[in-house]
């Protein structure tokens, strides 16, 4: 039986280093992701100590991000990581095509690919065909390279109920790599296209906020906004006591996911916060790692339903 592990272990091992490798030979910035998730290996700002390659300050995963096959072999040559793509760095802007339910269900189903082909109808353009990977619930990213100039940051919704992108900032699962529900597959395989001129033009426009919301802070002031929010809800997971702590891992989970509602923060990068912030939890009284992915996962679904835009005094019921 440990033979066989084994022998799975090195397949997935040598199945994913391909895979990262390849994606780096062609010009692609990839760094690692935790076995079977969308977490990234590397610690978080919140968690760093200022050490080794953080010597002289923190260094995101967007900024360890590399496209060189060398180093990408060095990282997975001992446990098979999912692979990261950072958008920002590769140029790139990914359509994040979802399904209907965003649980499966099949690409017949009303989803993020009927959106996107409306969009273009109503406008008398065409999508490009492109490369474009499956997701384990039935969904596509579709990758189209940003024209020199072009700087694109992620959007939920912007274009359309049920597509997200992600570019500047962002990252996505890339193809090889697996979820406990099943693997990134290629379904359209490369050259990665020119985004279309059209879809860029859409998501440089001004986002529109409703009429009863005041003006969002733009630029470094909204930053500062953001990473202040990030910061003060991972302290308070970290410090949380024993009988709360599911419950603190869940509120600072749905506080983060009504930033990603809104588009002021990647749904990956407020999972890795919470979670790196939890992991002090786990194995103690009792706390596992599924309880923590469990409250994160619900947290963030239940707030990117009421979104908060910055600049509104909005707070949900209970929220402080």
């Amino acid at each position: 039986m440990r033979a066989d592990t084994s022998r799975q272990e090195r397949s997935d091992l040598d199945r994913l280093r391909h895979a990262a490798v390849a994606a780096s030979r062609a010009g692609l910035f990839v760094f690692p992701l935790r076995t079977l998730t969308k977490v990234p290996v590397f610690h978080g700002e919140t968690n760093c100590r200022g050490r080794g390659i953080c010597s002289d300050g923190h260094r995101s995963w967007e900024q360890r991000a590399t496209s060189d096959p060398d180093r990408v072999c060095r990282w997975w040559s001992r446990e098979p990581f999912n692979v990261g793509i950072a958008c920002g760095p590769s140029r790139l802007l990914v359509l994040d095509l979802d399904t209907s339910d965003g649980h499966g269900g099949g690409l017949a189903a009303p989803s993020g690919l009927d959106a996107l082909a409306a969009l273009a109808n109503d406008r008398g353009e065409t999508v490009s065909g492109t490369y474009t990977v499956l997701t384990p619930t039935g969904g596509q990213h579709r990758y189209f390279r940003l024209p020199g100039g072009a700087e694109l940051r992620n959007t939920q919704g912007a274009l359309a109920p049920r597509i997200d992108t992600r570019g500047g900032g962002g990252y996505v699962v890339g193809a090889g790599s697996a979820l406990p529900g099943g693997r990134y597959s290629v379904v359209v395989p490369p050259p990665i296209a020119m985004l279309p001129e059209w879809i860029r033009r859409l998501l440089s426009q001004p986002a529109r906020q409703p009429a009863h919301e005041g003006p969002a802070p733009t630029g470094p002031v909204s930053a500062s906004y953001v990473t202040a929010i990030v910061a003060g809800e991972a302290a308070g997971v970290r410090a949380a006591l024993v009988g709360t702590r599911q419950w603190t891992i869940y509120r600072a989970a749905r506080t983060l996911g009504r930033l990603v509602g809104a588009g002021h923060l990647d749904e990956d990068v407020a999972a890795s916060v919470v979670t790196d912030a939890a992991a002090v939890h786990v194995g103690v009284d009792g706390m596992t790692a599924a309880e923590v992915a469990r409250a994160v996962r619900r947290g963030i679904a239940y707030g990117r339903r009421s979104p908060r835009l910055l600049g509104t005094a909005s707070a949900m019921p209970g929220e402080r």
